[in-house]
């Protein structure tokens, strides 16, 4: 009989479960009272402009535009262009979804060039359309925060397209493995939440290029974290100098 391998993963935080499960009910509370503020689809286009560099973010399951809001203030604080939302519905799959984000891309963003920042199933649908559809042509950076390269194993319970999608023997991600090196002119950086309670084992939201842990948030955690926002403005900061 065949023995799976063991999967190392990241150590534990070291803080007190209480004061991790409390700090992701905040996170929580906080995805939900911005929701509102994000169901408007988004309209505003970018100038016509060659040497311009656009942020735009892509959410994750469930979830809407509105979740960036914290960040994207504190990237315009940081001198950043605002940046621009990509919305869609999870139900549709990664696939359709990658889809509509090249669309997206062609008629909101009018030239330059394009950093994606994305958060957990965010991350899978701008791979699918940098490594498949051609998006390597107009995108320079990708960010993930929490987004499972590899899968997760709660994803046997989710009985949905994405659960199917997201479970780590699924074709799309093995697919995805495939071809990971069309993507290799793109520069990738993966935030990966220690106290992450979605993506199992943790180390599955590691993904290719340069991985930033922090050991004490969790998945929703990863969107108001102020050591998150400042690794992301200076890693785009520094990909704008060069």
């Amino acid at each position: 009989m065949e023995v799976a391998a063991a999967i190392s993963d990241y150590a534990p935080s070291t803080d007190r479960p209480g004061k991790l499960i409390a700090k992701e009910i905040l996170a929580g509370i906080s995805t939900v009272l911005l929701f509102p503020f994000g169901i408007r689809r988004q309209s505003r286009r970018t100038p016509r402009l060659a040497d311009q560099r656009t942020i735009v973010f892509v959410h994750g399951y469930l979830s809407n535009p509105s979740c960036f809001l914290p960040l994207s203030l504190y990237l315009r604080s940081r001198g950043f262009d605002p940046p621009l939302s990509f919305s869609y519905s999870g139900s549709i799959g990664v696939e359709q979804a990658a889809l509509k984000l090249r669309e997206f891309l062609r008629r909101q963003v009018r030239g330059g060039r394009v950093d994606l920042v994305c958060h957990s199933l965010g991350g899978l649908v701008a791979r699918v359309y940098l490594q498949e559809l051609g998006g390597t042509r107009r995108v320079d950076s990708c960010v993930t925060l929490g987004t499972p390269h590899r899968g997760t194993y709660n994803a046997y319970w989710l009985w949905s397209r994405v659960g199917r999608e997201l479970r780590p023997d699924s074709g799309v991600l093995a697919r995805l493995s495939r071809s990971q090196n069309k993507a290799a002119s793109v520069r990738f950086l993966s935030v990966v939440a220690g106290s992450d309670n979605i993506v199992v084992p943790r180390i599955f939201a590691q993904g290719a290029d340069e991985t930033f842990f922090v050991p004490e948030v969790g998945h929703l955690g990863l969107l108001y974290s102020p050591r998150v926002y400042r690794k992301i403005g200076d890693y785009l900061t520094r990909l704008k100098a060069n």
